[in-house]
């Protein structure tokens, strides 16, 4: 390694070790009152429920008192989840088995949660980071999918259909990653090889969901609820070993547990405090937007990220009737 990769690599390790590992939650929440939440009567859906964070949203939730949904694509995993619960909470999870890469599933999902009573709060947890250029059927990058697209037709979809409660509110979450780039289109849904890379393109996803938070949250108001957006710090779960093995070995030791990870989204939806939007939430607090001098001019408006994602889905749909 190059001494100046080395420096680079010391810095950034310097810089945000102390605040994103456990030591800067442990340090935090010295501060904090502990949290019992009150969920009773609340209805959650949560994407990416299967394990790490997701896994600890479902058990705080349905400690609180929420019935939830929980959301993966793995059956498998969504019965050990269940089976992990206190047997007097079992019945307050209802598994749900989609496929988050695929427009398709995603909206056979859509179809069986009328039955299911109005969600007064989604988790859009879901997030993967791939090395490799991975494409789905229908087309796409997955994780484009996976980390983007999905939670627009997801959110898009319930407000569309009536299926939100009066005082709805969707937490959002992101990654410090989204600190690496501005807001843009041209990196989100990348299914040329040569141009690839995981990590932009994680970090692009990441971006836009600020952005996306700040246009649902406005829309949301009228109805008096929130969205917001937040990031977990790093935290160990399979995702961060399976796509960034070398972090994980050198961090993991001091990375923080699912739950710590899973702290602030479960404070957001019991607390519901101002702002919203765009606001980047992490430990209870509202944190800086940008790191970076290169990342705040945005490449695009909110508008043309909401333009561009409407197009991508409709494309999809369309080409998911005619083939069916």
């Amino acid at each position: 390694m190059k001494a100046s990769d080395l420096m680079k690599v010391v810095g950034f390790y310097g810089r945000f070790t102390p605040s994103y590992s456990r030591i800067g939650y442990l340090v935090r929440s010295l501060a904090w009152r502990s949290q019992n939440p009150s969920f009773e009567g609340q209805r959650w859906l949560v994407t990416g429920a299967s394990g790490g964070i997701g896994a600890a949203i479902v058990r705080a939730g349905i400690r609180g008192g929420a019935n939830v949904i929980a959301v993966a694509r793995n059956e498998g995993k969504l019965d050990a989840l269940r089976d992990s619960l206190d047997p007097d909470y079992r019945d307050r999870m209802q598994s749900c088995v989609c496929d988050l890469a695929s427009v398709a599933d995603i909206d056979r999902m859509l179809g069986t949660l009328h039955n299911a009573g109005a969600i007064d709060v989604v988790m859009n947890n879901v997030g993967i980071l791939l090395n490799e250029l991975s494409l789905t059927p229908e087309g796409c990058e997955t994780s484009y999918v996976t980390n983007l697209l999905g939670h627009f037709q997801l959110v898009e979809s319930l407000m569309a259909r009536d299926l939100l409660g009066p005082n709805p509110v969707i937490v959002n979450m992101a990654s410090g990653g989204l600190y690496n780039l501005p807001l843009g289109l041209s990196l989100l849904n990348i299914t040329d090889p040569d141009r690839y890379t995981g990590k932009g393109t994680y970090a692009a996803h990441k971006r836009a969901q600020t952005a996306l938070s700040a246009y649902w949250d406005r829309r949301l108001r009228e109805r008096g609820g929130r969205s917001y957006v937040m990031h977990p710090g790093w935290a160990r779960t399979e995702g961060v070993r399976d796509s960034l093995p070398s972090f994980y070995k050198i961090q993991g030791a001091i990375l923080r547990s699912p739950a710590e990870g899973a702290d602030t989204a479960i404070w957001l939806a019991q607390h519901r405090p101002d702002p919203g939007g765009i606001a980047i939430w992490f430990d209870r607090a509202v944190r800086a937007q940008h790191m970076f001098e290169h990342t705040q001019k945005p490449q695009c408006s909110e508008q043309d990220l909401v333009d561009y994602l409407s197009n991508d889905l409709n494309r999809l749909r369309k080409a998911s009737a005619v083939t069916a």
